[in-house]
C-alpha cells in the first residue's frame, strides 16, 4: 500500500514598501516563499513546486511574483527590524505634517469628557493665559491659541458639544426623572 501526502512550506523572506493593486493603498508586503513538497510513504520528500508570494498586509491580497522579477524585489527587500523603523518614521513624519489636527478637543484644552461647563471655561482662560502670543515667545503660540479658542467654542456650546461628542463615540445620557420629581 503506498500512502502520499503533500504540505505547502511558507518561509518568509522579508517586506516590501509599495502600492497595492487591489486596494490603492501604498503600505507594507509581506514577502516569502511557498513551497509544495509530496512525500511518499517510506519515500523521501519530493520538491513539486516553488513561488515567491507578495502579501498585502493592508487587504491580503496576494500575487506571484515572476522568476525574472525575485532578483530585483531581492534588493528592495525589509526585515523586521528595518519595517520598524520605517514605520516609525513615517509616523513620525505624519505627526510633523499635522502634529496638533490629531489631538480632540478634550485633549486640547486637558479636560476629561464629563467635565462641566464652569471647568471648561476655567481650563480655557488658564491656557489662554499661558498660550497667548502677546504673552508668550513659543514659536507654536499662535497656533495653540487657534486650537484652544476652537476647543472652547465647540465645548462651550452644547448643541455643538453633543455633536463632537458623537464622532467620538461618546454617548451621553441625561438624568432620568424619579416619580417625586414629575
Amino acid at each position: 500500500m503506498l500512502w502520499i501526502g503533500a504540505r505547502d512550506y511558507i518561509e518568509q523572506r522579508g517586506f516590501v514598501i509599495q502600492e497595492c493593486p487591489t486596494c490603492q493603498t501604498t503600505g507594507a508586503f509581506a514577502v516569502y516563499d511557498t513551497k509544495r513538497r509530496l512525500t511518499f510513504y517510506m519515500v523521501p520528500t519530493l520538491r513539486v513546486r516553488s513561488q515567491q508570494v507578495l502579501e498585502c498586509m493592508t487587504c491580503h491580497a496576494r500575487f506571484g511574483v515572476p522568476d525574472q522579477a525575485r532578483a530585483a524585489l531581492a534588493t528592495r527587500l525589509l526585515s523586521h527590524a528595518e519595517l520598524g523603523a520605517y514605520g516609525r518614521a513615517a509616523s513620525r513624519r505624519r505627526e510633523a505634517i499635522d502634529g496638533a489636527s490629531r489631538r480632540n478637543h478634550y485633549q486640547v484644552l486637558q479636560l476629561d469628557p464629563d467635565a462641566e461647563p464652569e471647568t471648561i471655561e476655567a481650563m480655557f482662560k488658564r491656557l489662554a493665559l499661558k498660550y497667548h502670543p502677546d504673552r508668550s515667545t513659543a514659536t507654536g503660540a499662535p497656533q495653540r491659541m487657534r486650537e484652544l479658542i476652537e476647543a472652547r467654542d465647540v465645548l462651550a456650546d452644547p448643541g455643538k458639544r453633543r455633536a463632537y461628542d458623537a464622532t467620538l463615540g461618546i454617548v451621553r445620557r441625561t438624568e432620568a426623572l424619579r416619580p417625586e420629581e414629575v
